[in-house]
C-alpha cells in the first residue's frame, strides 16, 4: 500500500535546496575578488552553511524519506530496490551529463579532451565529485560531491534497515563515536572529514532514525531543545570545533524545518509551490553550478558588482534554475515511461 505522504519533506527538500544554492552563489562572489561579499547563507557563527550544514540536512532527510518507504529491504526485493534507486538517480542525471559533454567535447574537438577516457567511468557511476580529491582529471560537469555519497549510501542502506532491527543502539554508538573522533586529526583518510562516508552515514542514519521514533520526535520540546541549540551556534561563537558545531546545528534545524514544514504546509494557497519545488529538487542539485556560473558569467569578466547587483543575479539564477530543472523534470519522466525503459524495467521489476 502506498504511504500517506509527508507533506513537511517538501518544504524540507525546497528550504535545502535553497539554501545550497545560494551557499554555492555566495562562494562564486566571495572568492571572486572584484565581486561583493555576498551577505546570505555564506558562513555562520561557527562555520558555513554549505558542506556539513545543508548538507547534512539533505542526507537525513534521504534516510528518513527511504526509511519511511523501505523499512526493510528483503533479499528477494534487492534487485527491485536498486532498480528503483537507479531509476530516481541516474536517468536525468546521463541526459543533462550527455548535453553538456557534447557541448564540452564539440567545442574541444576532441572527445577525450580532459584525459583519459578511463576516468568517465567515475562520472557514469556518479562519483566523479566525491572522488575528485583523488582524481581531479576527470569529467565532473553536474551534481554535487553528496551524489557520490548519496551512492554509496544507497548501496549500503539494505545493511542500514538490518541494523535497525538488530543493533539500533550499537550502531547509533559506533557511528557517532567514530564522527565525533573526527575531532582529532586522522592521517587515514585523504577526503575531508566533512565528506567522509562515515560523516554522511551518521546523518543518514539519524533521519532514519527520526521514523523510527517519530511520534517522540515530533514532540515541541524535543524541537525547542535541539533548535535551541543550531540556532546559538548558528549566531553566537563558541569554543568548539566548527565541524562538531555543523553536526548539532543539522540535527536542530532538520527538528525545526520539520515542524515549520508540518506548518506552512497547512496553507493550501502556498503547499502547491512547496510540493512541485520538492519534486524537481534533485534536478535543481544536478543544475544549479552550471546555471548559475553562466547566469553571473553574463556580467562579464572582472566587472564590479555590488550587493544589490548580486541579489538581482541570484534572483535571475534562481529563475533560470528552476526553468531548466522544471523542463528536465519533464523531460525525465517521458524517458522513464517510454517503451524502451519500460522494456528495460521489465528486467527488474
Amino acid at each position: 500500500m502506498k504511504k500517506q505522504r509527508i507533506n513537511a519533506f517538501d518544504f524540507m527538500r525546497s528550504a535545502t535546496a535553497w539554501i545550497i544554492v545560494i551557499y554555492h552563489f555566495a562562494c562564486i562572489c566571495n572568492v571572486t575578488p572584484w565581486y561583493d561579499n555576498f551577505p546570505l547563507f555564506y558562513t555562520h557563527a561557527n562555520g558555513v552553511w554549505g558542506e556539513n550544514t545543508s548538507v547534512n540536512i539533505f542526507f537525513m532527510l534521504s534516510g528518513a524519506s527511504l526509511y519511511y518507504n523501505y523499512p526493510s529491504i528483503k533479499v528477494d526485493s534487492l534487485k527491485r530496490y536498486y532498480f528503483s534507486r537507479f531509476k530516481g538517480l541516474f536517468p536525468m542525471f546521463y541526459m543533462i551529463w550527455f548535453f553538456l559533454y557534447y557541448q564540452k567535447a564539440t567545442t574541444a574537438g576532441n572527445l577525450f579532451y580532459n584525459g583519459s577516457p578511463k576516468s568517465m567511468l567515475l562520472t557514469l557511476t556518479g562519483m566523479d565529485g566525491y572522488l575528485s580529491y583523488r582524481y581531479p582529471q576527470n569529467y565532473y560537469f553536474i551534481g554535487e560531491w553528496f551524489l557520490g555519497a548519496l551512492v554509496l549510501l544507497y548501496l549500503l542502506y539494505p545493511l542500514l534497515t538490518w541494523c535497525m532491527k538488530h543493533c539500533r543502539i550499537l550502531t547509533t554508538l559506533v557511528l557517532g563515536a567514530a564522527t565525533l573522533a573526527f575531532h582529532w586529526p586522522m592521517p587515514y583518510f585523504q577526503i575531508q572529514r566533512e565528506r567522509n562516508l562515515i560523516v554522511c552515514m551518521l546523518a543518514f542514519w539519524l533521519g532514519m532514525l527520526f521514523i523510527e521514533y517519530k511520534e517522540w520526535l515530533e514532540n515541541k520540546w524535543v524541537t525547542v531543545f535541539f533548535g535551541g541549540i543550531a540556532l546559538l551556534f548558528i549566531f553566537v561563537k563558541v569554543p568548539l570545533d566548527p565541524f562538531l558545531c555543523a553536526q548539532a546545528i543539522a540535527v536542530g534545524l532538520f527538528l525545526l524545518f520539520y515542524h515549520i514544514g508540518n506548518f506552512v504546509m497547512k496553507f493550501d494557497w502556498i503547499k502547491p509551490f512547496f510540493t512541485y519545488t520538492g519534486g524537481i529538487s534533485y534536478a535543481i542539485f544536478l543544475l544549479q553550478h552550471v546555471v548559475m556560473s553562466q547566469v553571473i558569467g553574463l556580467s562579464g569578466k572582472e566587472t564590479h558588482l555590488t550587493i544589490l547587483q548580486e541579489f538581482l543575479y541570484l534572483i535571475a539564477s534562481f529563475v533560470m534554475i528552476y526553468l531548466f530543472a522544471d523542463i528536465c523534470s519533464r523531460l525525465n519522466r517521458l524517458m522513464l515511461d517510454s517503451k524502451w525503459f519500460r522494456r528495460i524495467q521489465k528486467h527488474f521489476i
